[in-house]
């Protein structure tokens, strides 16, 4: 099984829509495949029409409630852990259950004979719940609009890794939400070019069809299959694939 992370410490970058649209691509090549809703704001539940949202503190206190939790969604060998308004306070919950930067260990070891890969939906903060991921996930995927906030942004996790001794080579960035046109967005490009930093090569346009995944409740392949953006994404998921064989 691996573990695929959607994270980023900005918000607004395309952490669900890249979490939900890789799950998918994956699911529908036979794998069986899991997103785990850990954002308060629940929306990949919401797009994937997930009923049983679950709060993460029932789950530290029970495997059985863990695996209880996962819902199928529309699509085949595609399942779902939700999220609700409740996992706002996943941090104090955390905090107080001892071991509070290695508790989603247990919970992802017990599905290893079940599912081949999972993506982990992370919301915008650098608490507890993020070093559980950051321990647990074989690469962090880091969608980042090309400006000048993101590079700073992923520096300072790349900081905070090397502070807390966690591997950083899991963090594998990639530009979402590119518009080609604005001259900020190619510069970005350009400068990382330039500095060879480590990060997948295929990118994520900007895309009305991307915003349209809220109104149509699905993954952009399932209503957009010809899309742009729907190319751009099978051809990240192609690179990972690759990608994840060097480490």
């Amino acid at each position: 099984m691996k573990t695929y992370a959607l994270y980023n410490l900005k918000g607004g970058v395309g952490k669900t829509t890249s979490s939900i649209n890789l799950a998918f691509l994956a699911a529908k090549e036979g794998h069986k495949t899991l997103i785990w809703d850990l954002d308060p704001q629940g929306a990949s539940s919401y797009i994937l029409k997930q009923k049983t949202k679950a709060s993460l503190a029932n789950f530290l206190s029970s495997s059985n409630k863990w695996k209880k939790a996962i819902d199928k969604t529309d699509y085949k060998n595609l399942f779902i852990v939700g999220s609700n308004i409740n996992n706002r306070h996943v941090d104090i919950e955390l905090s107080t259950a001892g071991r509070s930067t290695k508790r989603f260990k247990p919970l992802l070891s017990d599905l290893k004979s079940d599912f081949d890969y999972v993506f982990i939906d992370c919301p915008p903060s650098l608490g507890l719940a993020a070093e559980n991921v950051f321990r647990v996930a074989d690469f962090i995927l880091v969608p980042m609009i090309p400006a000048q906030l993101s590079e700073h942004s992923l520096d300072q996790v790349i900081s905070f890794f090397k502070e807390k001794n966690y591997d950083h080579r899991k963090l594998i960035p990639f530009f979402n939400l590119v518009d080609l046109h604005r001259k900020i967005h190619t510069d970005t490009i350009e400068r990382f070019k330039k500095k060879k930093r480590r990060m997948l090569n295929a990118f994520i346009p900007y895309s009305a069809q991307v915003e349209k995944m809220a109104l149509e409740q699905a993954p952009l392949q399932h209503f957009s299959n010809k899309s742009k953006a729907s190319t751009s994404y099978r051809n990240l998921w192609q690179e990972l694939k690759w990608f994840r064989k060097l480490k």
